[in-house]
């Protein structure tokens, strides 16, 4: 009887789905948001960063296909004397100060739902296994090699409790420039192949 149990439990641990948690991300880009929480006495510049597995691309019309991970980290804090991601650790936390990421989480209002923070997307090929889980705690390694590549070091903990880690690495970080401070579209542009300056 207690065979024919662990057999049984052995098949239904089997058959839970095991989604890939040490992604190797091959492209992506960033978008730099300016002090756009001035209102709310946060002098903080605001970064944002897309990262995508290389089984996911983009059609014409601009929208995501294929599978694979799609990591979305909104809300990452610098000083205000920053418009790139300055080398260093950074740490999630709803803090809000330098240095930081917001926590992932979802955001009601009325009849308003809305992912705000940083989450990731597991998108699979069957469609029913395909999720987004939010990223509540850990960090992010910023490093540069070679004064022209950027690499991005995640060790990251989901609200299920699991563990994401994997990196982003690109000579050429595309960062657009959404600055509340600009005046016009036309004044919106991308900084392409992003090199550090010393």
């Amino acid at each position: 009887m207690s065979l024919l149990i662990l057999q049984s439990c052995e098949r239904k641990i089997r058959t839970e789905y095991v989604y890939e948690t040490n992604p190797v991300f091959t492209w992506g880009q960033a978008y730099f948001w300016g002090d756009c929480y001035a209102n709310y006495n946060i002098e903080n510049h605001v970064l944002s960063l897309q990262a995508f597995t290389d089984s996911l691309q983009l059609n014409e019309k601009g929208q995501l296909t294929g599978f694979g991970q799609y990591l979305y980290l909104d809300d990452i804090f610098v000083s205000p004397a920053d418009t790139i991601f300055p080398e260093g650790t950074y740490t999630v936390s709803a803090s809000r100060e330098a240095m930081t990421i917001e926590p992932g989480s979802l955001f009601k209002e009325d009849r308003l739902e809305m992912d705000r923070g940083a989450c990731i997307h597991f998108i699979e090929k069957a469609e029913q296994l395909t999720t987004r889980k939010f990223i509540v705690e850990g960090s992010m390694m910023v490093s540069y090699t070679d004064h022209e590549t950027i690499r991005f070091e995640f060790d990251f903990t989901l609200d299920d409790d699991t563990e994401l880690n994997g990196y982003f690495e690109t000579e050429k970080l595309i960062i657009y420039d959404d600055s509340v401070l600009k005046e016009s579209e036309n004044s919106k542009k991308m900084m392409l192949f992003y090199r550090r300056v010393d």
